[in-house]
């Protein structure tokens, strides 16, 4: 199921996940921490929505570091 582009709202399913990641991430504090999302969160129409990410995360005490990969361009293998 594609997402409504609503953003990131407590009272929305699918980006409330966010919040409950951000919750895990304050209380257990680990060295470091991936936080995936899509391209589109980087765009001009959730420029408001990716800055606040960015400043949660700082205001744990952590770096943000930000590249935008193409999963094309990574295989997983098994041995």
């Amino acid at each position: 199921m594609l997402g409504k582009l609503k953003g990131i709202g407590k009272n929305e399913t699918r980006s409330g996940l966010y919040y409950e990641g951000y919750r895990i991430l304050k209380e257990k504090k680990p060295a470091i921490s991936i936080i995936e999302n899509v391209k589109n969160l980087t765009s001009k129409r959730f420029k408001k929505e990716f800055e606040m990410i960015l400043i949660d995360i700082k205001r744990l005490g952590y770096n943000n570091y930000c590249k935008i990969l193409n999963a094309k361009d990574y295989r997983y293998t098994t041995k």
